[in-house]
């Protein structure tokens, strides 16, 4: 018999799901290299100040600086820098919420340079400091995957594939490219075009657009001038003086290249390997070129919306912000935490399967989630309809308490039904885990 399988965070099909070469393992943190035209669109100083509150709970290792999005003058790595010092000067504050921030000059090493001439060619002569570290990076004894969050053009992970490619033989280069994960926040110079033609197997999530729900539609107080002075750049030190208060054509909260890290966070919604889960940086589909994955569409008011995949996160997503920023000044029983999600006695954040019959009940608990200030938990079980393969919603008994049951619907055979599980807690502003 077919059977349908169900996850704690998800309800996945068994059979579909295997662990492939290079994913993460339990408890690990995502490898990140963040390559930023910074110097152009000043939201990518917003989408850095944002970053570093998170630095926690990535292993940094890299920020390379390059061209983009009508910027091919001269790169400015010291923008880095200046926002670095910056998260500096609040470090010690940061590490009395998370002692595992990296220091600061952890992160001042990591700022390497892009090459200054042709924005565009890749090739002889075409070597940076960026693109040598990219190949260490990723040379790098580590069965891990590096995870490109790109701001700007690609042009220096395209030439340390160049390079690696001239130097290295077939199989070498094979290897070395199934490390790469790149999510691009548009295709901002020629070089993204370079390497979808050349090395079509590299795994590609092309945000075209659907960054845009950052900041576009959904609730625009959460993102107006007035919450940014109130919850950042106001009496929040060094780090939130330095969040810009405007960027191209938006006065507030802007961001277009967040979404390339928010979606490797390991929060516990989704597994970066796929795309079409969905999570705060979006949700993905196929596109039918090479390992290419494009923006997908989730159902608001009963229509497609691609922005909707992400900004149906945003209270979530800015709560969190907030929150952290709070943990740049002030001492850790005046701040608000991320409460613990526990489903089925897991707690990880991994995704759970549970393979289950056709009309079976599957019963689903919380029993274990905690929150580290003492807060109150509230409990939110839903289907998550467009990231599974089935193409209903089966109902939920018990969807707002700490135990649930869902039943695989008879004609589930063979599909992936995804269920989530939000738990918040009623700390000032009120946050949410997932499983």
């Amino acid at each position: 018999m077919n059977r349908v399988c169900i996850l704690s965070n998800l309800v996945v099909v068994l059979l579909c799901v295997f662990l492939t070469p290079g994913r993460p393992l339990a408890g690990e943190k995502p490898r990140v290299v963040v390559m930023t035209d910074i110097g152009g669109d000043p939201d990518d100083t917003q989408s850095l100040v944002r970053f570093l509150l998170y630095a926690c709970d990535f292993e940094v290792e890299g920020f390379c600086t390059g061209f983009g999005h009508g910027h091919y003058k001269t790169t400015r790595p010291g923008l880095i820098r200046k926002v670095v010092s910056a998260y500096g000067r609040v470090l010690p504050n940061l590490r009395k919420h998370r002692p595992d921030y990296p220091s600061r000059e952890r992160m001042m090493s990591l700022i390497k340079d892009g090459h200054n001439g042709d924005p565009h060619r890749v090739g002889p002569g075409m070597d940076s400091e960026a693109s040598d570290w990219i190949i260490r990076v990723v040379d790098r004894d580590d069965p891990r995957p590096v995870w490109f969050s790109i701001w700007g053009g690609p042009r220096e992970l395209a030439q340390a594939i160049w390079k690696v490619q001239q130097t290295r033989s077939a199989e070498q280069l094979a290897a070395f490219k199934r490390k790469i994960r790149v999510h691009s926040i548009a295709d901002q110079d020629r070089t993204a075009g370079w390497v979808k033609q050349r090395h079509p197997d590299v795994f590609w999530i092309f945000s075209r657009g659907l960054f845009r729900g950052i900041w576009q539609a959904g609730d625009q107080s959460l993102v107006s001038p007035e919450w940014l002075e109130r919850h950042v750049r106001t009496g929040h030190g060094p780090l939130g003086r330095e969040y810009p208060p405007k960027a191209a054509g938006k006065v507030g909260v802007k961001e277009g290249d967040t979404p390339s890290f928010l979606y490797v966070l390991p929060d516990g919604l989704s597994d970066p390997e796929h795309p079409e889960w969905g999570n705060w940086g979006g949700r993905f589909r196929r596109s039918g070129r090479g390992n290419e994955y494009v923006p997908a569409e989730d159902r608001r008011d009963g229509r497609p919306d691609m922005l909707y995949t992400i900004h149906r996160w945003r209270r979530a997503y800015q709560n969190a912000f907030q929150a952290r920023m709070d943990w740049c000044v002030k001492p850790y029983a005046q701040c608000n935490h991320e409460p613990l999600a526990v489903c089925n006695g897991d707690r990880t954040r991994n995704v759970l399967e549970i393979a289950a019959d056709p009309g079976a009940a599957v019963k689903l608990n919380a029993v274990g989630a905690k929150d580290p200030d003492g807060d109150k938990l509230s409990y939110k079980w839903w289907v998550y309809r467009e990231a599974g393969t089935y193409p209903g919603e089966p109902p939920i008994r018990g969807a707002d308490v700490i135990e649930a049951m869902v039943t695989a619907p008879k004609n589930a055979s063979g599909r992936t039904i995804h269920v989530i599980l939000e738990v918040g807690d009623n700390g000032k502003p009120g946050l949410t885990a997932y499983r």
